[in-house]
């Protein structure tokens, strides 16, 4: 998952996930999040807590964007110096290669207004003591519906199991929820304009289905 988008207003966003917040500015739509971009994430410190983070893992000489499924199930996160959150989205963007292009798809879920994909962040410390917050979502094979678009997509949580998440059993929600060949029925997935190949385009627009304009074959 290289994009994706959350538009959803302030207090739905803290009633799905359980928190509260003072910033107005933290729920700010955005159509085309990208990483380096601050966004909302939850996790549980002393308690529950929405902050903003910026997406991307700091790590040597490179930013992780995401870990797979596999990495956190065999390896031990708090070894990596890494912790559980959720990452509040409405939907993602993947794209399909054809044979001289690329087209980008939205994916949303039908009767969610917001998902919580599993993701990791750690706190960093710049050189003047200025503390911050990174994330990098997990992502598994795509299922048979994404399959076609990109091998990979987000792990998105059942509501179910967002404590769990955040309270650091990770290994087994990751074990229990998610198969390669699971089933969403309750994805949509749709042709939207290449407008969001533009990182400086951030509108509704992008969004928005359109036609079959050309042969994608």
């Amino acid at each position: 998952m290289k994009r994706y988008v959350l538009h959803a207003e302030k207090e739905i966003v803290e009633e799905v996930f359980d928190v509260t917040s003072s910033s107005e500015s933290l729920f700010d739509p955005s159509y085309n999040v990208f990483p380096g971009s601050p966004m909302p994430v939850v996790f549980h410190d002393s308690e529950r807590e929405i902050k903003s983070a910026v997406w991307g893992i700091s790590s040597k000489n490179e930013k992780i964007t995401s870990f797979s499924k596999s990495e956190v199930e065999e390896n031990s996160i708090k070894d990596m110096g890494l912790k559980p959150c959720l990452i509040p989205a409405s939907g993602f963007y993947l794209w399909k290669q054809s044979v001289n292009d690329k087209y980008p798809f939205y994916i949303r879920m039908l009767g969610r207004e917001v998902l919580g994909l599993a993701g990791l962040y750690q706190e960093t410390e710049d050189k003047k003591g200025k503390k911050s917050l990174e994330y990098a979502v997990i992502t598994k094979a795509s299922n048979v519906l994404l399959q076609p678009l990109e091998p990979t997509m987000p792990c998105i949580l059942d509501p179910e199991n967002f404590e769990q998440w955040i309270k650091g059993n990770e290994k087994e929600v990751l074990q229990s929820q998610f198969q390669d060949t699971q089933l969403i029925p309750d994805l949509a997935v749709y042709r939207v304009p290449e407008l969001v190949n533009d990182l400086s385009n951030n509108s509704k627009e992008l969004i928005q289905a359109i036609p079959k304009l050309r042969d994608e074959d």
